[in-house]
């Protein structure tokens, strides 16, 4: 498969090019559920970065339309109506681009229905390691399944969720946990996050010593605990989207492992404010950039894709691709709680 190069058919209606003098970047962003309040941050810069352009770019004139992509339940992302945004834009003649999605893997949804009508897709966060290269630990996870057209036309905003593995690697070496153990979600953000630990740990000479899967079951949670504690780990990962069940997880983890250091991906970071129990320290690996700025970056690298490319649908993607390159935000820093035990809530 291609990852480069330019999109459409070309034919002799041009369907690769907007027609009139107004073109529709769609965003698609959690309203409610644990990262409605990031997707909120997003969603401003978005609007920031679109009025400093005077809402043009490329002789046209910009429209910003907003859809959800949660309805009124606790998930980070709902696939339907994921999937929904995306065909909504791809249905759309005007449409140039798609903002989206924001995290958690949604972007596994919607990418192949906006890479099918040639629209450049660009995400505020999305780190799955997958969108853009084979991810460590999951041979059979590669990138083409996103791409049908088999040209690529999706840059993100951040790391990767490898670089944040890599780097929760290197905290366990320097605690010294040559065992450890790490509990994941069932969705493909934990699931991609937890096969790629157990490759880069085991490349490091680390040994994985037991792993559970949370399935979503509350009461599962002190079993799911006691089994981590069999392994006697001298760390624990914790690879999942924090929600209702994280606090109980993680009172029971620290229950059974008493001083053994916790160690947690960016999931960990979706409810803002979310208070530790007394416990032992967690540090926790995410991206640098904020949730707004990010929002403002990928609204200033679609408007300035749209600046090169005009009203072609197929320049704008490739005007993208080169301007990734140089997007800001690539950095993967550890965060941890203040005194009170909070982490810091998501902010400009």
């Amino acid at each position: 498969m291609t990852l480069a190069g330019c999109l459409g058919t070309g034919d002799g209606g041009e369907p690769h090019v907007i027609q009139g003098d107004v073109a529709t970047v769609y965003s698609s962003a959690p309203r409610h559920g644990v990262s409605a309040a990031a997707a909120g941050e997003v969603i401003a810069g978005e609007r920031r970065a679109l009025d400093e352009r005077g809402g043009r770019a490329g002789g046209l004139r910009i429209r910003l339309r907003q859809l959800p992509a949660t309805d009124e339940g606790g998930g980070p992302w709902d696939p339907a109506l994921v999937a929904e945004n995306a065909h909504r834009a791809a249905d759309d003649p005007d449409a140039i681009a798609y903002l989206g999605e924001l995290d958690y893997g949604a972007t596994a949804v919607s990418l192949p229905i906006t890479n099918n009508a040639g629209i450049l897709q660009v995400s505020p966060g999305d780190g799955l390691t997958s969108l853009t290269q084979r991810p460590p630990g999951r041979p059979r996870a590669g990138p083409e399944r996103y791409y049908p057209t088999d040209h690529r036309s999706f840059v993100r905003v951040g790391p990767t969720d490898l670089s944040e593995v890599e780097r929760l690697v290197e905290l366990l070496e320097e605690a010294g946990a040559g065992r450890f153990a790490f509990v994941f979600d069932r969705e493909i953000y934990g699931r991609e996050l937890a096969a790629q630990l157990v490759e880069r740990a085991r490349r490091a000479g680390l040994t994985p010593v037991a792993s559970e899967e949370y399935r979503g079951g509350v009461d599962d949670i002190p079993d799911i605990a006691r089994s981590l504690a069999e392994g006697r780990p001298a760390a624990v990962v914790y690879l999942g989207v924090a929600g209702a069940a994280t606090l109980p997880m993680l009172a029971a983890i620290a229950d059974q492992l008493p001083g053994v250091p916790l160690f947690a991906a960016s999931g960990m970071l979706a409810v803002p404010g979310l208070a530790l129990p007394p416990a032992p320290d967690m540090e926790v690996v995410g991206p640098e950039l904020k949730p707004r700025r990010a929002g403002y970056e990928a609204m200033r690298l679609v408007l300035d894709a749209i600046a090169e490319g005009g009203r072609d649908r197929r320049r704008v993607v490739s005007a993208a691709l080169r301007r990734g390159r140089d997007l800001p935000g690539d950095q993967v820093v550890v965060h941890q709680p203040g005194p009170d035990g909070r982490f810091e809530p998501a902010g400009p």
